[in-house]
């Protein structure tokens, strides 16, 4: 089977190979580990990078504020761009196979023993969320949250982590992984014990890529990327939880992190 793989990577690449060119990638702004702007790297970017080279291709990285994404691959001012789905400003079948799944989560210490295990339980305690959550987590955080005098929303999330861990707030609601990887950036003693809440589903994403050969390309060496072990290996790289184990998810449950 490992050997079907190869030659069949090998196929891909050469058939690739006699239309290399540079390509333009377009990708928010900075969200370690997934995008690291001033390394020019992180999970999504190195996944696309690594692709690309295995079809022949080299990137050039563009960061813009996300609004700008869809438009740019839309407008044809980029090849590819990264973190889309159909609900997008985007022709649906501009979008890749997915190629990278987030998770949003309630984060509480351990020590405080909170149970929340629905939305609502959310009600009354003090919450520091990222920047427009109250708008793309759900009508029923949106009303269960939206007059409460305690909630707060900010872009920098490493600010949502410190204030979690120096006990300022009660929850802090990120992406799983983006919380690990900015909890493990501190000083050790400063690393407190926490619970996820899983209180929203896992969502996928696509890139975006107009050309409908360059598109049918990647999809097919995605597939082997994540077959031959490479894909799992670039997560262990920047640290990432495989959240594809968690499709589908059952809501609801708490998970202890060390």
């Amino acid at each position: 089977m490992r050997l079907i793989i190869l030659c069949y990577t090998l196929l891909i690449t050469l058939s690739a190979s006699a239309f290399a060119k540079q390509l333009d990638l377009v990708v928010g702004w900075d969200k370690p580990p997934y995008v690291m702007t001033e390394q020019n790297s992180g999970f999504e970017v190195e996944i696309v990078r690594s692709i690309m080279s295995d079809l022949g291709h080299e990137i050039k990285v563009i960061y813009v504020p996300f609004g700008r994404t869809a438009r740019m691959v839309a407008s044809g001012s980029a090849d590819i761009g990264l973190t889309l789905t159909n609900e997008h400003d985007i022709s649906p079948e501009y979008l890749t196979d997915c190629y990278v799944v987030y998770q949003n989560v309630a984060v509480s210490l351990r020590e405080r023993r909170l149970e929340i295990s629905t939305i609502p339980d959310l009600a009354g305690k003090s919450i520091i969320a990222f920047q427009t959550a109250k708008h793309v987590l759900g009508e029923t955080f949106k009303s269960s949250l939206g007059s409460q005098q305690n909630y707060l929303e900010f872009a920098e999330q490493e600010r949502q982590v410190n204030m979690l861990l120096l006990g300022s707030v009660d929850v802090a609601i990120l992406d799983r992984n983006i919380f690990n990887y900015l909890k493990h950036q501190l000083p050790k003693e400063r690393q407190k014990a926490t619970q996820f809440h899983e209180l929203f589903p896992v969502t996928t994403y696509s890139a975006a890529i107009a050309d409908p050969t360059l598109r049918a390309q990647f999809n097919q060496a995605l597939h082997l990327y994540k077959q031959d072990g490479r894909y799992q290996a670039m997560l262990d790289k920047f640290g990432l939880e495989n959240l594809f184990d968690k499709l589908p998810l059952s809501f609801g449950s708490a998970r202890a992190e060390e």
